[in-house]
Order: C-alpha cells, then structure tokens, then sequence
C-alpha cells in the first residue's frame, strides 16, 4: 500500500520539490545518500486551490506516471477553520497519513515577510504547524507515523547568541507546552527581534518538536533543516543549492533511522538545537558531546 503523506506548502520551493521526488520515488542529485522514497501517495497542501493545481500539473506534465499519486489538499496554515477542514476532507476520504511534512512557512525574503511582524512571523512559522498538527495527528498513523518539522539552520544562529536560560529552555527535552509559550511570549516583546524574527519563529518550532515528541511517543516527531536552498524564501542572498537537494533531510527524517525529539541537518546528520553545524561536521552527540568545539559557531 502506498504511504499518504501530507506535505504543506507544497506549491513551491522545497515543498514542491518534496511533493515531486515522493510522487516519482526518486532521489535528489545529492552527495548525501537519501532513502529511495516507496510508493507514496502525496497530498500537496497549498494555501490558493488554483496554485496547488497548477503544482499537481506540472509535476505530472513532466511525470506522467505519477498520475494517481498526488492531489491537492486546500490548507491555510494561519486558518484554524481551514485546518480543520483539510482534516475533515482526509477522514472524509478515509486517509490514515503516513507523515505530515510541516513545510509551509514564511522566509527571509518573502513579499510578506517585508512588512510582517514578529507576531505574523510566529503565527506562519510556530502557530502554523501546531495548528495543522493539532488537526492532523488522529489521522497519522499510530503504528509508524511520523511528524516532520521543517525548521532552519537560522534557529541555531538565532539560539547561539542568546543567554543560557533560554538556550536550556528552548532545547529542554522536557520542555511543556505552557513554558514554551510562555518564553515565546517573552521574546515576541522585545524591542530587538525586528530583524530577528524568522530565527526566534524556528527555534520555537524546534521547541515544538521537543513537545509534541513527548506528548505523541508513539509517533516520530522530528525536526530539520533543509539548507541554504535557492528558492523565492531566499532569493538574492547566494543561495546556490536546488530546491531537491534541500530535500535531503525531509527524505531521511520521512523514511530513515530517526530519534524523536531531534533536529537534523541538511546532510540529515543530527544537529544541536542552541548551534549551527555545517554539512560535513561530525553528527551532535548530546549536551557532553566532545565534538562541540568543532561546530560553526562564528
């Protein structure tokens, strides 16, 4: 049986390219290995029903043996009143998804982005998968279902900077839910986070995961970081990876060895949650990890 996955943003970017290598069971051109993806059947989340249209076509105007292995699903991420309805419309169908991929999100360079607040930021990058999660999580499959948080290498330049309370709180384990909000919260407050706000709305994601790992221990509940990525979230900043390549994590964290409650990097290594860690560097072992000093930290 084909595995349903439910991948949001999924009419461009990473999230489009994701759509097309699950829907074809192919590997991105990458030097890190990949799982080659089963057969999946994908339901490309997109925001305007005609956009994910347009998406779902031109993957089978160039894959035409992917016809009957992608549809779209109409999803608002910032919509509690269209989450539920995407939801509604799986069970509806009788789907039991196999993964949701919170992909959706809003980036550096996006024309949203250039007059949104923090608040609208959080509301995208934090709210939307939680939103689309509490929606979906009684439809994933309680046997082996996963949840895949796409984060950002910004979260770690973002924590790395900060004081060692909220570097502890935002990488607890442990971590509640009231306590993550509580300190997201705070940091939406204050004076300097204009030009912070997409690394905090990460690192909070990230916070997240750590919750819902522990809240759903019968899932795999993961995050990640997709890379430096040419796609529109980043255009103009010499981003020279392709939008497949950024799916070499989403691969191995859909379909791969996994630890629930971990971030991985784009080469689908594990990363630390409070620094960055370039491709190639040795995988993060935990809080003794000796290998810590190797890591980027400039």
């Amino acid at each position: 049986m084909p595995k349903n996955i439910l991948v949001t943003g999924g009419n461009s970017g990473i999230g489009f390219a994701l759509c097309k290598l699950l829907a074809t069971s192919t590997q991105p051109d990458s030097q890190y290995k990949t799982p080659v993806p089963p057969s999946c059947h994908v339901f490309l989340g997109a925001r305007s029903l005609e956009r994910g249209e347009a998406a779902v076509k031109k993957i089978l105007d160039d894959f035409p043996d992917a016809a009957g292995k992608i549809e779209v699903l109409q999803i608002d991420v910032t919509d509690d009143a269209s989450c539920a309805a995407a939801a509604a419309a799986l069970l509806a169908k009788g789907v039991c998804l196999y993964a949701l991929v919170n992909n959706a999100g809003l980036g550096l360079n996006q024309a949203e982005a250039a007059s949104a607040d923090i608040h609208s930021i959080l509301n995208t990058n934090y709210n939307g998968p939680k939103r689309v999660t509490e929606a979906m999580v009684k439809l994933i499959d309680p046997k082996e279902g996963r949840i895949v948080n796409t984060s950002s290498g910004g979260a770690g330049m973002y924590l790395k900077k900060q004081d060692a309370t909220l570097k502890a709180t935002l990488s607890n384990p442990d971590i509640t839910l009231d306590e993550l909000e509580k300190t997201i919260k705070e940091q939406a407050e204050r004076d300097d986070l204009v030009a912070k706000g997409y690394g905090m709305s990460k690192a909070a994601l990230n916070g997240l995961t750590l919750v819902y790992a522990k809240t759903f221990p019968h899932l795999k509940v993961v995050s990640l970081s997709p890379g430096f990525i040419d796609t529109a979230m980043v255009r103009g900043w010499g981003a020279k990876l392709t939008p497949e390549q950024g799916c070499v994590s989403g691969l191995l964290c859909l379909f791969g060895e996994v630890t629930s409650g971990y971030f991985y990097g784009s080469d689908g290594v594990r990363s630390p949650f409070t620094m960055t860690r370039d491709p190639g560097m040795p995988a993060y072992e935990g809080e003794d990890d000796p290998a810590q000093d190797k890591y980027n930290q400039s």
